[in-house]
C-alpha cells in the first residue's frame, strides 16, 4: 500500500489509507459497494490482523482469498519462533498489537 512509501504514521491516516483501497478502489472502477452484507457477493481478502491499521504496520498475511463465498487461495498464518529465555517459544505477529488510544 501507499502508506509505505509516504511517512502516513497517525492511526487516522493508516485507516484512511486502508479505506481508500478497498472502499474507494471499489467506487473509482464502478463496482457495487464491497462492504460484506447479507445477499452481497461474499468476496474478500482475509488478512492475519486484529484491524486494518495493523494489516498495514505489519504487512499481514494473506490468510485466504474468498469470491462469491468459495476460498480460491489459502495461506498458513505466520508466527514467528522465539529462543529468548522466559519468552514464549512462539508469537503470532497479530497479536501483539498496541491500543490505540483514545
Amino acid at each position: 500500500m501507499a502508506v509505505h512509501a509516504v511517512p502516513m504514521t497517525a492511526r487516522a491516516a493508516m485507516a484512511w489509507c486502508f479505506d481508500s483501497v478497498t472502499l474507494g478502489g471499489a467506487k473509482a472502477m464502478g463496482l457495487p459497494d464491497p462492504t460484506l452484507r447479507e445477499g452481497g457477493p461474499a468476496n474478500m481478502v482475509l488478512l492475519q490482523a486484529q484491524d486494518p491499521i495493523e494489516a498495514i504496520r505489519m504487512r499481514a498475511t494473506r490468510l485466504a482469498v474468498i469470491r462469491n463465498g468459495k476460498i480460491i487461495a489459502r495461506t498458513a498464518p505466520k508466527t514467528a519462533t522465539l529462543s529468548l529465555p522466559g519468552r514464549p517459544d512462539t508469537l503470532d505477529p497479530s497479536a501483539y498489537a498496541p491500543v490505540a488510544a483514545n
